[in-house]
């Protein structure tokens, strides 16, 4: 049975741990995205701490973890990923970065020759320390150099080939140490399911053809399928924000 997010009375919770630290109940605000068509997940955390008590010592690349959902049910992890920057203010501003760092940061040299696509991509990512998830794909590509270029350099390479040659769209990310590369997934079971008058705050389309909907705290995340009115939805890009409470907000496409 496809599991729906009620407004009933359960007191919506989050848990932050920042540099190993938990600063949940200094947490003012935040506002994590998260898209299938973004190069990463990004965050901006808010934290009452004027005094720097906790904070002082937070430096870039320092760990950030936000989970969230409901009090007494497991909590769902909706960003994990690095401190990029710090403000100085009240609140604290912390914006932060998930793992897509580690495709910017490290750099390849390899020249590639009568490699199919997909064999390329994990060659590339071999030595990433993620776990490999990547769709197989026949398309033989003659001669490829990669001098000195970042892994996220590599991989956009390598899509925009596949593109180019078959004429589909490919996408990558990474979600619990593993990097995912191919097409779009339409097949999965629905995660969730949406109803007017049951758990949708607002629906509406979008000028480029989405569909959007703002929901209470949920655990949707994207490249899921969900049910809207009974329909399949594949999530494409979703926004979560916390201010005194929690608000979903979840961009889709009609899944197939």
């Amino acid at each position: 049975m496809v599991g729906s997010i009620k407004f009933d009375n359960f007191a919506p919770v989050v848990d932050v741990t920042l540099a190993g630290t938990p600063v949940g109940r200094i947490v003012s605000g935040f506002n994590v995205i998260s898209g299938l068509e973004e190069k990463a997940d990004t965050c901006v955390l808010e934290l009452a701490d004027y005094r720097r008590l906790i904070t002082g010592s937070v430096k870039r690349g320092d760990a950030l973890l936000i989970k969230w959902g409901y009090a007494g049910e497991e909590l769902t992890e909706i960003f994990r990923g690095v401190v990029r920057s710090m403000g100085v203010d009240d609140p604290v501003i912390i914006r932060g970065i998930d793992y897509n760092t580690i495709l910017n940061n490290k750099r390849i040299q390899m020249t590639f020759e009568d490699e199919t696509a997909s064999g390329m991509a994990k060659a590339v990512m071999a030595g990433s320390g993620l776990g490999l998830d990547i769709e197989e794909c026949d398309i033989i590509i003659d001669r490829l150099p990669l001098f000195n270029r970042t892994l996220r350099e590599c991989i956009d390479s390598i899509t925009q080939l596949v593109e180019q040659e078959k004429g589909e769209a490919c996408s990558d990310y990474i979600r619990d140490g593993i990097f995912h590369w191919g097409k779009k997934d339409y097949s999965g079971e629905a995660q969730q399911a949406f109803r007017i008058g049951v758990n949708i705050i607002r629906q509406e389309i979008c000028a480029n053809g989405l569909g959007y909907l703002e929901t209470l705290v949920s655990p949707v995340k994207h490249s899921e399928i969900i049910e809207v009115e009974a329909e399949s939805q594949f999530v494409v890009k979703v926004e979560y924000l916390w201010q005194a409470g929690g608000r979903t907000r979840i961009w889709y496409e009609h899944a197939g």
